[in-house]
């Protein structure tokens, strides 16, 4: 029962930050639009951003040795906040 529970709450986990970083990506592609906006209204010509696109859904399998470290850096910082 107490494993049971366990594997419950660690897939909790999981789809809480899922879902944390999805929100995250949708926020930082909103404000990237919202940037290029501003720039277009300010300036009169479009930013140019080759990454205006909207983010993948889907998850790379094992991130790279650097983003990790980022990562868990940003894990932390959410960590303090929560």
């Amino acid at each position: 029962a107490q494993i049971a529970f366990l594997q419950g709450e660690r897939k909790g986990q999981e789809n809480l930050k899922n879902d944390l970083v999805r929100r995250i990506k949708m926020l930082e592609y909103a404000l990237k639009q919202e940037r290029a906006k501003f720039h277009k209204l300010k300036y009169g010509v479009d930013l140019q951003q080759g990454d205006m696109r909207p983010p993948p859904e889907e998850l790379p399998a094992e991130p790279e040795p650097v983003e990790r470290a980022q990562w868990k850096q940003g894990r932390q910082l959410i960590k303090q906040y929560l």
